[in-house]
This record gives structure tokens, C-alpha cells and sequence, in this order.
């Protein structure tokens, strides 16, 4: 009876590590077949750490490109991105060129590759400046039309950015787009600031971002010195011949409209009645003005001189 129990035992251990090996086996066919070891190359946000308050980093990459190595079920989350830690330690930074090492962990896997290894990053300091706040006027609108005085509230701003940025700018200014106003108006101007050379320079903060503009638009005056041309009417007395006509001034400053004043190319006189000449004169002449023109002066003076022929 004993024999048969120690047999019976036997036989059930063996079986136990018959199981085993198949269930050993089965995990491994599951494993390589239906859930292979594969390879994904993926995206990943390039993290800052460690970043003291007063620096600020240019160039440095917002993605980096990670090979990893893993189950297919592990590779194919959704999340895979989020998962895949890669960094910078910036403690210690000092300014100027820095070349980094990129730190990348995974813990579902293996990493197989980081593209690129290191980053070339520029460190600069912080720094605050007040900058007056000026309007710069976009959008189309009549040429004869202009904003006029404006408040902006407020008039100054705070700037803060990297050294080497803040001593670049000159002013900020706030875009006004004019093309559908008329009269008084009030809005709201996002702030960009600008170099001395006209450029705008970006990764500047704005302390506050946005003004506020009260503005009116006006009609828009410009001056030009314009020739004078004169004009005759009527025929000579028989014997009268004109050898020379001068105007003085040759030229009269006028103010006008842009659209006027751009196709003004001479301001004519009004007609100089020659009929009655007998011998060289000395006339007034009333300059014949197109409708808004204000002209510097109304009256020019024309010598005449003139020849007798037998």
C-alpha cells in the first residue's frame, strides 16, 4: 500500500513539472509570436530641468527622436510618447555657449538610440527694462485718412527677457488696424516689441501683453511745392509778337490731400488776357486751384516781354 501511495506521489509530481514546462512553453510562444520583441523610433518633448529663474536657454530643440526596444503590446501605447522621459539638466548653467547631454529613460524597455546625443543651446541671463508704448497703424485704409492723437493706457510697459534681447529693443509698439474705423474709437492692442531697427523681436514677455488705444481718425494733409503754369487767352494786336514769359515764383507750396496732391503735377493760372498788349508788362495773375487745395499764396506775377514786327 505504501508503494502505491510513494508511486502515486511521483506520478503527480511529474505531471506538475509536465504542466510547468508546457505552460513555460506556451508563455514563450505567446511571448515571440503573438507578442514580439520589436523596435519603434518615436518623438519625444525635450525637457528642461533644473533651470536657474534668472537664465534663459535659446536653440534648444522641443522634440528629440528615441529608438526603443520592447514588446509589441509595451511599443504600440498610445502613450509610448509620455512614457519616454528625456531631459537637460541645466543646474550650474553658466551663460554663453553650452553643448548638453540628453538624459533618456524608459522604464518598458530599451533604449537604442537618441538622435541627436547632445544639444548646442545659448544661456542668458534675465533681465527688466520700462519701454514706452507707441501705435503702429496696419490694414488698409483711405489714403486721405490718418489716426490722429491717441492715448494708450498705459503708456509704459515692463520688459522681460534675455540680456542680449532687451538691449535690442528700442520700443514696443501696439498694431492698430484702421481699415474699419471711422471717427473716434477704443481698442484693445496686443504689444510687440521692436528693435531700433524696425524689427520685431520675439520671445520677449510683456508686462501687461495688451493696451488699451483711444484714437480718432482724421483727414490727412500733406504740402509740395508744385510749378506754376501760365495761361493765355485771347489773340495778339496785329504786330505783337511774345518773346519771353516769366513767373515769379516759378513754384507755390500747396496743402493738400495725398490722392489730391498725387496726380497735381502743375498749378494753373487763370487765363492772362493778351488782347490789349502794347509793349512788355507787368500783370497779376490768380492761380486756378483745384478743389481742396490751400495754396501758400493765391497771386503770382507775370512778366510779359513782347516785340513789335512791321
Amino acid at each position: 500500500m505504501r508503494f502505491l501511495q510513494r508511486l502515486a506521489r511521483k506520478e503527480n509530481l511529474l505531471a506538475r513539472i509536465i504542466c510547468l514546462l508546457m505552460a513555460c512553453g506556451l508563455w514563450v510562444y505567446v511571448m515571440t509570436d503573438q507578442n514580439p520583441i520589436i523596435e519603434r523610433n518615436i518623438e519625444v518633448r525635450l525637457q528642461q530641468r533644473n533651470l536657474p529663474q534668472n537664465m534663459m536657454v535659446f536653440n534648444a530643440p522641443d522634440k528629440i527622436l528615441v529608438k526603443v526596444r520592447g514588446s509589441r503590446a509595451k511599443l504600440s501605447s498610445d502613450n509610448l510618447s509620455a512614457e519616454i522621459n528625456a531631459s537637460i539638466n541645466l543646474k550650474n548653467i553658466t551663460e554663453g555657449q553650452q553643448s548638453l547631454r540628453i538624459t533618456v529613460t524608459y522604464s518598458g524597455g530599451e533604449i537604442v538610440s537618441v538622435t541627436p546625443k547632445e544639444v548646442s543651446v545659448y544661456v542668458d541671463t534675465v533681465s527688466e527694462k520700462k519701454v514706452p508704448v507707441t501705435t503702429r497703424i496696419v490694414g488698409a485704409v483711405n489714403g486721405d485718412m490718418t489716426i490722429g492723437n491717441s492715448i494708450i493706457t498705459p503708456a509704459e510697459v515692463t520688459l522681460r527677457g534675455a540680456t542680449h534681447r532687451i538691449d535690442k529693443v528700442n520700443r514696443v509698439v501696439a498694431p492698430i488696424d484702421i481699415s474699419n474705423h471711422t471717427g473716434s474709437f477704443q481698442t484693445e492692442s496686443e504689444l510687440v516689441a521692436v528693435s531700433d531697427d524696425g524689427y520685431d523681436i520675439p520671445n520677449m514677455r510683456i508686462i501687461p501683453e495688451r493696451v488699451m488705444v483711444q484714437a480718432n481718425m482724421v483727414s490727412q494733409m500733406h504740402s509740395l511745392d508744385i510749378p506754376v503754369k501760365l495761361v493765355m487767352s485771347g489773340d495778339l494786336p496785329a504786330g505783337i509778337v511774345v518773346t519771353k514769359t516769366e513767373i515769379v515764383p516759378t513754384s507755390v507750396r500747396v496743402t493738400a490731400p495725398p490722392s489730391v496732391l498725387k496726380e497735381l503735377k502743375d498749378v494753373k493760372t487763370k487765363p492772362v488776357d493778351v488782347s490789349k498788349l502794347n509793349g512788355s508788362t507787368v500783370v497779376a495773375a490768380e492761380l486756378d486751384l483745384p478743389e481742396k487745395v490751400i495754396p501758400e499764396r493765391r497771386t503770382v506775377q507775370i512778366k510779359i516781354s513782347v516785340e513789335r514786327q512791321n
